[in-house]
């Protein structure tokens, strides 16, 4: 864990990420609105603005000495030595707590002190992460490649506000209430739905493309690193403002009122997005009331509540001026509609009037009506004109494209055939006379399991989660005698066996020690082997393997596996992606990748043996090889092509590297099948998707298929 208390570069003095900043002002305002997910490429800056809140946080009265920050005024919270005790109390500044990726479950958790236990009879908890991170922000960059214990550790405590710490046969419960803050890039794989939900504000975060704002930036990473201290003076004045008005906005926060009208005009929001469960409602009616009270402001308006929607439901979209448009015609849609029950329940309440003044009450009524229309638009442009608090960021971010209205588009003349077949989709191409023997692609309910010739089984589950850890990673499930002498000994089941053993004092004797068994979330290390030689078509057979490598590199980019991708062709093979988490970055190698040249097979898998024997013994991932070729080997390296293989294969088989050999291209057969052997030889799995028009989403199918099978 680090604190972050270095120099940090103004929260003031960021250029542009007006959403950012606003999200994460208002979470300070009220940290019930559930933490910020902000999203976006490398290098944009998420990071660095959210190190710099750390400036802005107002201190909190906490018990003096507690290594949980126990709130004094909320006695239902406290840990049990606060409870127990009287107390003195201490004004704490807030901070961001930092979550390395890296760090394990007791870290994150805690840990209890066995000396104090055994000497002392007292339960005493070693403080981790969560316990530094109640009532603080807790930030984690790269959330997405959390592992998945330390994500179900996340969501108990998130959900509970409590960190329940159990180990060695001893409980300790002390409070965990944090603002999240997670920052992630979208290329490098998905965060756990799970996790997404329990986070209020989801913000997308581009690369600015305006000159002068680029520079702007460069000038002012200059001067501060030239010279931190002055820098920082340079917007002291504007650092303090923004920190008084967090003050102030959080003392009259509760004095906010939200109309049941604006309550209705969520709710229908929340139900036009399609959104799941109740949290996102809860969030904007959160998130329009922190903007009202920042904006000084005790009753929330029309604008406040389109503000907070954007903020959280906006990432439903991907295009960041289709959010703002979408949304802003729906809360228009929603007040209409509003509006109109409204005012069909008035009428209803009115007597009816007499025939004869039907006519003028009539027109009078219509008249009023729009009177009452150009009233409201007034009042509705007042209020917006009257919340400018955002008024920097806002002029920062002036480069957002204006909000347009998408017509419908006309109808096409849609041909007779589509008729008959029951289409609507007129992009949907008819297959060519030569593609008619072809199976339909994966997206039409293929079953991969027919496509599956050869079943290689795994003697035991290696990959997914709960799976047995090879180091002090996971969760401590059980305990077992060590094979070697460790320093991850179970001292409750040590103690157990040591006192069973023993004859009033206890003593541990070697024999007794006990080692603990973890389990966790294993991903894999995939070395893709793919055949980029010309025995086919050179522009069919290209389209198909770039298809195939980049379905591959989103697949394991969604799962949080690493690739590497060995090319071979010619007389050898080439690594085209070294081993990397960050396969997404390598698409441009994809795209140049060029076909032709005799077909070197032994030579690439050699190559992509060596690249998994090294990860066999790094981290937690499972080796796997993926062979894509139509089994024609044309190259030697010592022996024959075939025989090379062959003996390669069998070198798989005895390093237990999972083995997949995938035919993805038509090959002629000159009495045997290469690939079945391949596949007997690793002791592993053959399928063959020679008739299959789109391999690449195919290749999804296998793995995920795989993925159970490990």
């Amino acid at each position: 864990m680090r604190l972050l208390k270095n120099i940090i570069f103004p929260f003031s003095a960021i250029v542009g990420q007006t959403d950012v900043k606003k999200a994460l002002i208002l979470n300070a305002v009220n940290p019930s609105i559930g933490g910020v997910l902000i999203k976006g490429d490398k290098g944009t800056g998420k990071t660095t603005a959210v190190r710099a809140l750390a400036d802005l946080l107002p201190p909190i009265n906490v018990v003096k000495g507690c290594p949980f920050n126990c709130d004094p005024n909320d006695t239902d919270a406290l840990c049990d030595s606060c409870r127990s005790a009287d107390f003195e109390t201490e004004l704490k500044p807030m901070r961001v707590v930092e979550l390395p990726l890296g760090s394990t479950e007791d870290r994150v958790v805690g840990s209890i002190n066995i000396e104090k236990a055994l000497k002392e009879g007292l339960k005493a908890l070693e403080p981790g992460i969560l316990a530094e991170a109640n009532r603080n922000i807790l930030y984690v960059d790269e959330i997405n490649l959390l592992d998945d214990n330390l994500v179900d550790v996340l969501l108990d405590a998130a959900a509970y506000g409590v960190n329940l710490v159990e180990r060695e046969g001893i409980s300790v419960a002390h409070p965990s209430k944090f603002m999240l803050v997670g920052t992630m890039n979208p290329q490098e794989g998905e965060l756990r739905p799970q996790l997404s939900d329990r986070i209020g504000l989801h913000i997308s975060v581009h690369t600015i493309m305006d000159l002068e704002e680029r520079v702007k930036i460069m000038e002012r990473r200059e001067d501060f690193e030239g010279d931190p201290t002055a820098f920082k003076k340079k917007f002291e004045a504007k650092q303090t403002e923004i920190l008084n008005k967090i003050v102030k906005a959080r003392e009259i926060l509760k004095k906010v009122h939200i109309s049941r009208d604006l309550l209705e005009i969520i709710a229908y929001l929340c139900m036009e997005m399609g959104v799941d469960g109740h949290r996102a409602d809860i969030a904007i009616l959160r998130t329009s009331k922190a903007i009202a009270a920042y904006s000084e402001i005790l009753e929330v308006d029309l604008h406040h509540v389109e503000e907070a929607a954007i903020l959280v439901l906006g990432e439903r979209f991907h295009n960041t001026s289709q959010n703002k448009n979408q949304i802003s015609q729906m809360v228009q849609r929603a007040m209409d509609d509003l509006n109109k029950r409204n005012s069909e329940r008035e009428n209803s309440e009115k007597p009816e009037p007499d025939e004869d003044t039907t006519d003028e009450e009539g027109d009078t009524q219509t008249s009023t009506e729009e009177s009452g229309g150009e009233e409201g638009s007034s009042n509705s442009n007042e209020s917006q004109g009257n919340n400018q608090e955002f008024e920097d960021e806002s002029q920062e971010n002036s480069s957002d494209e204006p909000k347009t209205t998408e017509s419908e588009p006309e109808p096409q003349n849609v041909p007779d055939d589509f008729e008959d077949m029951g289409e609507r989709d007129t992009g949907k191409k008819l297959r060519s006379r030569d593609e008619e023997d072809e199976t339909e692609s994966c997206d039409e309910g293929l079953d991969i399991k027919k496509l599956l010739k050869i079943k290689g089984k795994s003697k035991k589950k290696l990959y997914g989660k709960r799976v047995d850890s090879t180091t002090s990673k996971g969760k401590y499930v059980k305990s077992k005698f060590p094979k070697d002498m460790g320093n991850d000994i179970a001292i409750d089941a040590t103690l157990r066996a040591a006192a069973l053993r023993s004859e009033g004092e206890i003593t541990v004797k070697t024999e007794d020690l006990r080692q603990k068994v973890r389990k966790h979330g294993a991903k894999a290390s995939i070395a893709v082997v793919v055949d980029i030689s010309g025995s086919m078509y050179g522009e069919k057979k290209a389209v198909r393997v770039k298809d195939i490598l980049n379905n591959l590199i989103e697949d394991a980019a969604r799962n949080g596996d690493k690739v590497s991708v060995v090319g071979f062709k010619g007389k050898d093979a080439l690594i085209i992606i070294p081993t990397t988490r960050r396969a997404v970055s390598f698409k441009e190698q994809i795209e140049n990748l060029k076909i032709g040249g005799t077909t070197p097979l032994a030579s690439g898998m050699k190559r992509g043996f060596e690249i998994l024997k090294k990860e066999k013994f790094r981290d937690e991932y499972v080796p796997m090889m993926l062979i894509l070729t139509d089994g024609m080997p044309n190259v030697a390296i010592s022996k024959s092509p075939v025989d090379d293989a062959i003996d390669i294969a069998g070198s798989l088989k005895e390093n237990e590297i999972h083995t997949i050999i995938i035919n993805f291209e038509q090959a002629v057969k000159y009495g045997r099948d290469m690939n079945m052997e391949l596949a007997v030889a690793s002791g592993g799995r053959y399928y063959d998707l020679e008739h299959l028009k789109s391999p690449g989403c195919a290749v999804s199918m296998i793995l995920d298929n795989e993925r159970k099978d490990l």
